[in-house]
């Protein structure tokens, strides 16, 4: 199946630890540079730059070589589930007793138990499914990221 814009949002929005991590050993590598450059260590100032673009480069291609490889082939994976469970819970925001008095900020968590393994979801597909119903679960065929759920008509 061909992935749709939505997909390709989510897929690309995940490659963002690889940009991260590339942008950290960049600066890092930046400001070991900066040093080796005041201190005029010509030799180990341009060892360092150039080993630090490389390995700035390189982390960001291999982190996200796998989704770029789901974006170029453009297809994902389809798999057809019977839900085993369906459950709600109210949870609480982490730290957000900190800013509203001691009162920590609920919210409602849905969750769906497909082949013993709880995946979140959005309060719409929860009100519409129920245990024993089946449904789509679509997945990128390289890096395995989940990128949605749809209910299989009856």
């Amino acid at each position: 199946m061909n992935l749709t814009q939505e997909d390709r949002k989510i897929l690309k929005y995940e490659k963002r630890i690889g940009y991260v991590l590339s942008m950290f050993i960049f600066a890092l590598g930046g400001i070991l540079s900066l040093y080796l450059y005041v201190e005029e260590n010509w030799l180990f100032f341009k060892l360092i730059s150039s080993g630090t673009v490389i390995l700035s480069f390189l982390t960001a291609f291999l982190i996200n070589r796998k989704i770029n490889k789901d974006l170029k082939t453009g297809t994902k994976f389809v798999r057809i589930e019977r839900i085993m469970g369906t459950k709600h819970e109210i949870d609480y925001e982490a730290g957000s007793g900190a800013l509203q008095g001691g009162k920590m900020k609920p919210y409602s968590k849905y969750t769906l138990i497909i082949n013993g393994i709880a995946y979140n979801i959005e309060k719409e597909l929860f009100e519409n499914v129920k245990e024993g119903d089946l449904i789509e679960i679509h997945e990128a065929i390289f890096s395995g990221v989940l990128l949605g759920f749809k209910k299989l008509k009856k």
